[in-house]
């Protein structure tokens, strides 16, 4: 049985670049390169597939993480990983996403969208997560985790990707 699911809308705004831009940018290898060195995601590209009407992009990361982390302690030995599954409509610049846990992928969903608008000075990334837990007595405190790593993430994406924007030459 699932938990209650949770939810959780992230937006940031990036200031003096144009939607289209920030669109290149989101699906660059060497800028997503960078960024998974960056945040010690020990990004893999799996698979990139790109027409005119849609991108799709699946990559696994492998999080380095603090010893002792929570996620580590239920993991055991085996490191704690996931494949990101994205599929965006060019057109409506939306995409939808859904990771896999290399543990307890029975168990645990973690999907949503991302929205990619203009905004007065910039460009407004939305992403919109569903995070579903199904474990007897502790479902909703692997969600609060869950919930609070994409932020976290999100949070280091954003500023990364301020810093990166700010070195570009204009």
């Amino acid at each position: 049985m699932l938990t209650k699911r949770m939810r959780l809308t992230i937006e940031h705004i990036f200031e003096e670049i144009a939607v289209a831009d920030y669109e290149r940018l989101y699906f660059d290898e060497a800028f997503n390169d960078a960024l998974g060195r960056e945040l010690k995601l020990g990004r893999h590209l799996v698979r990139l597939e790109r027409t005119d009407k849609r991108i799709v992009r699946h990559v696994c990361y492998e999080p380095a993480r603090e010893p002792g982390h929570a996620i580590d302690q239920a993991y055991g030995s085996n490191k704690a990983s996931f494949v990101e599954e994205l599929e965006y409509d060019v057109a409506a610049r939306r995409g939808t996403w859904r990771t896999i846990p290399n543990r307890w992928a029975d168990r645990v969903r973690n999907a949503g969208t991302i929205e990619l608008g203009a905004a007065p000075k910039g460009t407004r990334r939305t992403v919109h997560a569903d995070i579903a837990v199904r474990a007897f007595g502790f479902g909703g405190i692997v969600e609060r985790m869950v919930a609070a790593e994409i932020q976290k993430s999100y949070e280091a994406t954003t500023a990364f990707t301020r810093a990166w924007l700010a070195r570009a030459p204009h």
